[in-house]
């Protein structure tokens, strides 16, 4: 049906561990049944045994399914931007 990954990270910027989930994926039949909130239900019970005081996920704006199922959750939200290079830059940039 799904599954969701998850594990406890250290933020630099805040200074704090928190339980970050890095995946949550379910089969398009089994949505919209209350299994994904059970998931983060779940997520959530875990980082409250292990004593960290937030949850953190991230998902792209276009996953506009996603974006409206978290909302409901009611997090807050916080912009950030996402960078990478490509292989090439990452060769150039490691050759100087």
């Amino acid at each position: 049906m799904g599954y969701a990954t998850f594990a406890v990270e250290c933020s630099t910027w805040d200074a704090a561990y928190y339980m970050h989930m890095d995946r949550q994926f379910l089969r398009p039949e089994a949505r919209n049944n209350g299994i994904g909130r059970q998931l983060m239900r779940t997520i959530a019970q875990q980082a409250s045994q292990q004593g960290e005081q937030r949850m953190q996920w991230q998902t792209p704006s276009f996953n506009v399914d996603a974006v409206r199922f978290y909302d409901r959750l009611g997090p807050v939200k916080k912009e950030k931007y996402r960078l990478f290079l490509d292989q090439a830059e990452t060769r150039a940039l490691a050759a100087g």
